[in-house]
């Protein structure tokens, strides 16, 4: 933003506006991987009882078919989208007769041949989010996309930005402002994997013949000391390809032609593995990434599109509508991988970033906060750990202090209309405010607390973990008729579709490649 927040308030104050709270909106993705009972990844199909992955808005899948992804509708509460997310857990405990994994690390997989690709059926838009999975498989082998996360998904309303924008366009100061923010989130995006990382250990199953830089931990486990986030690592949902495209999101302009870049520019392993193999296609094109989806970054501009559009299109011709933050860890410690505290806190922070100064980013500033990503990832509870700030080496802990000082700066500004928002920021700032000061309260000490000290197995922790999850969330009385319905629906949906006479998928696929 150009102007400070004193003069924003004080526009949104003269709009009648001056209740920030009102003018969010929040969603959440939740992904779980479900196991069997010999506690390795199941090979079942999708439960029916959850409806069909390809038509359910609120249940599908991710990369495999054992790979849940959980989908609330936006909220006008951090309260409200939390609620909704322990009302879809508990239909998928209550639906479900396997377990369901708590960690974002996944539990022991011997094989990468007994992890499925998702199956959507046979019309064109099922086969092509299976041929996409396949690619990724090719790619990055299938063992590291049985990770999971939490993406948390957020947005100003229209109303707010009318009160901020001034002279411009409304599109054009709703990009300007989102891409403003998301720089600023970049720059102290290690954060999130600080205080809520919570994959410091994996199975050695999970590592089969990569090469690592782990220690072992106990015979059938490998970790960091001072790990966080090992999700976000290089065994996870990090990029060799990716690694030098240096998306500096200063202009929407800019962003989309260095998407379109990755999209169309063919990578050369990609390359070698070909389209086709034994007769069969086995990925969608050679680009460095297969669809604007396969971008890895901890936050990334969205609008939703339509059946059969690409993002790539609909962001040109629309604009950024929501911000999608894709950083977080499933909590192992909790029934829903998130908490309260955990939502106001990225919302505290993501307010800050958006009334932050608006600076674009250099190439250098993007190395440099890429090599603090990768330090914290894997050394981030190291007290000795300096991190790099305008060519400067600054302790976490300092680096951590000036972020939530700033933040507490903000709040206090906020209208008497926002009391209990603020209030609840400022508590979660506390709580944030007390791992900084000792590594060992975070998600990732905790872990490696209960695997070292009470001589547990990754496996162990997490299936005592689970049955307590799922006790918790059996417990909760509330409706689910909408989801049973829902379910219900995406079946007979699914069924139609299934039924429709569609051109053929090699025709569908080459309109689809070629439509940017």
């Amino acid at each position: 933003m150009t102007r400070s927040l004193g003069e924003a308030l004080s526009l949104l104050a003269d709009k009648g506006d001056i209740n920030l709270e009102n003018s969010i909106s929040r969603g959440i993705e939740k992904e779980s991987l479900r196991v069997s009972k010999d506690n390795t990844i199941s090979s079942a199909d999708h439960p029916s009882s959850l409806g069909s992955a390809l038509t359910n808005k609120y249940i599908t899948t991710d990369f495999s078919e054992a790979l849940l992804e959980l989908i609330t509708p936006t909220h006008s509460s951090v309260e409200d989208v939390l609620k909704n997310l322990d009302e879809i857990c508990k239909f998928v405990v209550e639906e479900t007769p396997e377990t369901i994994w708590p960690s974002s690390i996944p539990c022991k997989i011997e094989s990468e041949d007994s992890i499925r690709l998702a199956d959507y059926g046979t019309s064109n838009s099922g086969l092509l989010k299976t041929l996409y999975r396949s690619g990724l498989s090719y790619r990055y082998g299938s063992m590291m996309q049985t990770v999971s996360g939490i993406h948390y998904n957020f947005s100003f309303s229209d109303a707010l930005f009318e009160s901020l924008r001034g002279e411009e366009d409304l599109q054009t100061f709703k990009n300007k402002s989102y891409l403003s923010l998301i720089r600023n989130f970049r720059r102290n995006a290690w954060m999130i994997l600080y205080l809520f990382g919570s994959s410091p250990a994996v199975p050695k199953t999970f590592i089969t013949d990569r090469k690592n830089f782990l220690q072992e931990l106990n015979e059938e486990d490998l970790f960091l000391e001072y790990a966080t986030c090992l999700r976000m690592s290089e065994l996870g949902y990090m990029s060799e390809a990716q690694d030098k495209l240096y998306i500096a999101y200063n202009n929407i302009e800019e962003y989309l032609e260095d998407l379109r870049h990755a999209l169309t520019k063919e990578h050369k392993r990609y390359g070698e593995v070909g389209v086709i193999k034994d007769g069969k296609r086995i990925q969608i094109n050679t680009s460095i990434i297969q669809i604007e989806n396969e971008y890895y970054s901890s936050i990334r501009p969205k609008r939703v599109s339509p059946p059969g559009e690409r993002p790539i299109n609909v962001l040109r011709d629309q604009g950024i509508d929501y911000l999608e933050i894709r950083a977080l860890d499933n909590n192992s410690f909790l029934p829903t991988g998130i908490d309260e505290d955990t939502g106001y806190f990225l919302e505290a922070y993501l307010i800050g970033c958006f009334f932050d100064e608006d600076i674009k980013a250099s190439q250098s500033e993007i190395k440099e906060l890429l090599l603090n990503w990768e330090n914290v990832v894997k050394d981030g509870r190291n007290p000795d750990l300096k991190l790099h700030k305008d060519n400067k080496r600054i302790s976490i802990k300092d680096c951590g202090m000036k972020v939530i000082d700033a933040l507490r700066s903000v709040f206090k500004q906020m209208p008497q209309e926002m009391n209990l928002f603020t209030e609840k920021v400022f508590n979660s700032l506390d709580v944030q405010e007390k791992k900084l000061n000792d590594p060992s309260l975070t998600p990732s000490g905790k872990i490696i607390e209960e695997l070292q000290n009470n001589n547990k197995t990754w496996e162990e922790l997490n299936l005592e973990l689970s049955k307590e999850h799922s006790n918790s969330l059996k417990n909760i009385d509330t409706d689910l008729n909408y989801l049973s319905e829902e379910a219900e629906s995406s079946l007979r949906k699914f069924k139609e579709l299934e039924k429709l006479e569609e051109e053929d998928f090699e025709v569908y696929l080459d309109k689809f490649v070629n439509d940017i």
